[in-house]
């Protein structure tokens, strides 16, 4: 008998089991079934033919015998094949639907008695009738339909239907399929009560499917416009309370870990927490016996976010015989995390911490990540220092790095060091980095939710002028650790980002055009500082005589002379700074000119830009950072939580003390991809997490940033957002709800069409009507970049997406 999970509502694969019948009229008997009736006639009340098992032969035998077709067959030979035909055909149905023959092996099968047949088809029944009292369609609220109790009153849109209550019946049905929801999403067996037959897994029956209707019957009371039923039922089990805000959470990472998503199990090995439980404590004077600098005496502090655990980073700028020095301090993770151990294994393979709203999943222990490892105030701690004195015109001139130990004065929040005269100078020397930099202005509100005793408190952060001067400072350790390894040839895990293609430049220029704005992106050169201009010409050359066919000898157009490079071979692919600052360039002239265009224009262009930038990776082989405009670039200042630092760090002790690499380039590049993959599934993670947080704190009442829903007179669904139209791509609209990057949904086209077919242009810049009118015109309904008003259509608590409506 049918067995197993299902997916959404509908028509089996049976539901017309052979073609010769579907130009009948009227509802069609399959034909296993009619087999099974003719069978059910000659074995009537025979309890032991109803018990034996048969093979295709001996059915065969049974109803030539019991139906006298010896005599016909005998005088046409050809309905004796097509009887045979028929019989192995429907038998074949019946083994794959497993419900009135039960399949046995070597093909022989069992028949089910009628007995068990009336009470599946009655528990069909009782399930159909179940769906149709409480899965009619309908409006709903954002919470989805209740669940259903005893004796309350009935819920229906049938205006014709006479007033009832719910049955202790249909109460128990619903607590049963409330189980089976949560069997669902947690990946866990099925309730045995779910089943058709009493006693048995039996989970379909003809083109009826339980798992299919338990799912129809979620999506129906969640009111959702999702195609998949998950969010519908993750809805109605925070509706009656089976889950709280964490467990909701902890349920999301549980099901994309079975999805191979989420390489960050929730808990942390017990073995290795103990293990790391028996580290000793610093040992400060034994340390400096052994050969560490002492810097005890440095001011270092920490700024960090004021719910910080780990303090991974801590700074001082500090004056002596008039040049000043910054000291940028990082945990030695390393001196704790060696290569070839249980610790390191554990790390390698999370190889990131994963900040969620409820709970963090730490790439090393506890007793590590927040304690040993963690720069405390007023306690000792190993520290891999980096000293960068400074010129008189503020810039770095030489880099020095020391194995250390360094006791931290003092953990600050960013709040603290804002207007704080210690860091005056700090913040000087930060800004007027920053007033050199050429990189692009585009930053958008992060939002933080986080939970605590089921409390959901939401908090929208922009960068202020603490967090980049903390950022300023940790870039340039990053670079300057960057040149120092790569200049003596360490193998690294460089963080690259490449600059924008071509064919996205391209695209953007067309956009550009299309809305009569007169900017104009050059194309990207893909000159590396290691080539001369003969060498970038025949390359260009090469790569287009390749694309052409090939057979071309460009060997004589470069001389020995042209071929000849002084630059260091850790930077020789990557991108000439000239090339670099002329696309960055570009790029900010058509920023700041589209900031004196129209608010539509403007976010157009800053979406544009936003868009042209690709993702950032680690790699082996180092092509610089073209989003921060550096040529070397190295993630060294966050070893807690990031593995590539903890790489870069265990190359510079290597470096310090003249040993051996402690990766090799082979491992390095492993590694690499490694990471990369490992970075892009917890920012996935975090997406999800902090979207669904934000989800229920939405249908909780909560608002966005400090706003609250606390007027009862404006429900949730009859709230608005002036969101604004961010981007168009067939058949969806997004839009940013509070137009500050933190918060974005999307809308369906038929939301704002109605009756009339829509269609996104060539360049994502309007939403029109399919056909001209009468006039021959196509007249945008909706335009990218302009503000649009809409309310929540449907809140996804289960995977994060933001169903949206217009307000009308």
């Amino acid at each position: 008998m049918a067995r197993g999970r299902g997916g959404g509502r509908g028509r089996g694969p049976n539901s017309n089991s052979a073609g010769k019948h579907q130009n009948k009229k009227g509802p069609q008997i399959p034909e296993d079934e009619k087999l099974w009736r003719r069978l059910s006639q000659q074995f009537a009340d025979d309890e032991e033919l109803w018990e034996k098992s048969w093979t295709n032969q001996q059915i065969a035998d049974l109803l030539i015998e019991g139906e006298n077709l010896m005599h016909r067959f005998s005088i046409d030979s050809k309905a004796e094949k097509t009887f045979r035909s028929g019989l192995d055909e429907a038998l074949a149905i019946g083994r794959k639907k497993n419900e009135r023959f039960t399949s046995l092996e070597d093909k022989m099968v069992r028949l089910v008695k009628p007995a068990y047949v009336e009470i599946i088809e009655s528990a069909v029944a009782d399930w159909k009738a179940f769906s149709s009292r409480h899965a009619q369609k309908g409006g709903t609220s954002l919470w989805g339909r209740p669940p259903l109790r005893v004796g309350e009153e009935l819920q229906t849109n049938d205006k014709s239907a006479q007033l009832s209550y719910v049955s202790e019946e249909d109460a128990q049905r619903y607590s049963l399929l409330e189980s089976v929801w949560l069997a669902d999403l947690m990946g866990q067996d099925y309730p045995k009560e779910f089943s058709l037959m009493p006693g048995e897994t039996i989970m379909s029956w003809g083109v009826f499917s339980l798992l299919k209707e338990s799912r129809f019957i979620a999506k129906r009371r969640g009111g959702m416009r999702f195609q998949e039923a998950e969010p519908a039922m993750a809805l109605l089990l925070i509706s009656a309370n089976h889950w709280n805000a964490e467990q909701l959470l902890d349920s999301r990472l549980l099901a994309r870990r079975r999805a191979n998503a989420n390489p960050f199990p929730r808990e942390y090995d017990q073995s290795l927490c103990a293990k790391a439980e028996l580290l000793k404590e610093v040992d400060a004077e034994s340390a400096l016996k052994e050969g560490r600098t002492d810097l005890r005496h440095l001011p270092f502090v920490t700024i960090d976010p004021h719910d910080a655990k780990d303090f991974d980073d801590a700074v001082c700028l500090v004056e002596e015989n008039g040049i000043q020095t910054l000291w940028v301090a990082i945990a030695d993770v390393a001196h704790y995390v060696t290569p070839n151990t249980s610790l390191d294994a554990a790390a390698r393979a999370r190889a990131t911490s994963v900040y969620l709203p409820h709970t963090v999943l730490p790439m090393l222990p506890p007793r590590l990540a927040d304690d040993l490892c963690s720069l405390r105030e007023k306690i000792p701690r190993y520290a891999m220092a980096v000293a960068m004195k400074l010129d008189d015109a503020g810039e770095i001139a030489d880099v020095s790095a020391y194995e250390a130990v360094i006791e931290v004065k003092q953990n600050m929040a960013y709040e603290d060091a804002l207007d704080n005269p210690q860091f005056s100078e700090m913040f000087t020397l930060a800004k007027k980095w920053q007033e050199k930099e050429l990189r692009l202005n585009i930053s958008n509100a992060e939002l933080r939710p986080r939970i605590i005793d089921d409390q959901i408190t939401v908090e929208v952060k922009w960068p202020n002028d603490a967090t980049r001067m903390i950022e300023s400072l940790m870039v340039a350790t990053n670079s300057a650790i960057g040149h120092l390894l790569g200049a003596a040839g360490a193998p690294l895990p460089w963080r690259c980002h490449a600059p924008p293609d071509t064919p996205e430049i391209e695209g953007l220029n067309a956009k550009l055009e299309e809305l009569g704005v007169s900017i104009r992106l050059p194309l990207p050169s893909s000159r590396k500082q290691g080539e001369s201009s003969a060498e970038h010409l025949t390359n260009l050359l090469g790569a287009w005589a390749d694309n052409s066919g090939g057979g071309i000898d460009l060997s004589n157009l470069i001389s020995d002379e042209d071929s000849e490079s002084d630059v260091d071979e850790y930077l020789q692919d990557v991108l000439n700074p000239e090339a670099r600052n002329d696309i960055l360039d570009s790029l900010a002239d058509a920023q700041k000119e589209a900031s004196e265009l129209d608010d539509v224009i403007r976010r157009v262009v800053d979406q544009g830009l936003f868009q042209l930038m690709q993702r950032a990776n680690y790699s082996e082989a180092n092509i610089g950072h073209f989003g921060l405009n550096l040529d070397a670039y190295v993630h060294f200042t966050s070893p807690i939580r990031r593995y590539p630092d903890l790489m870069a760090h265990r190359q510079l002790k290597a470096y310090l003390r003249g040993n051996d690499w402690a990766h090799s380039f082979e491992e390095t590049a492993d590694l690499a991809s490694h990471c990369s993959d490992r970075g892009y599934k917890a920012k996935r993670l975090e997406w999800e997490l902090v979207a669904n947080a934000y989800h229920l704190h939405l249908l909780r009442g909560g608002g966005i940033g400090d706003e609250q829903l606390t007027d009862v007179a404006t429900p949730l669904e009859g709230k608005s957002w002036p969101a604004r139209i961010v981007g168009l791509r067939t058949p969806w609209i997004f839009l940013d709800l509070a137009d500050d990057g933190s918060v974005q949904g999307r809308m369906h086209l038929r939301q704002i069409s109605g009756k009339i077919r829509t269609v996104i242009d060539e360049h994502g810049l309007e939403v029109v009507p399919a056909e001209p009118d009468e006039r021959g015109q196509q007249n945008a309904i909706v335009k990218l970049g302009q503000k649009f008003p809409c309310r929540l259509r449907g809140l996804d608590i289960w995977s994060g997406s933001l169903d949206l409506a217009p307000n009308r």
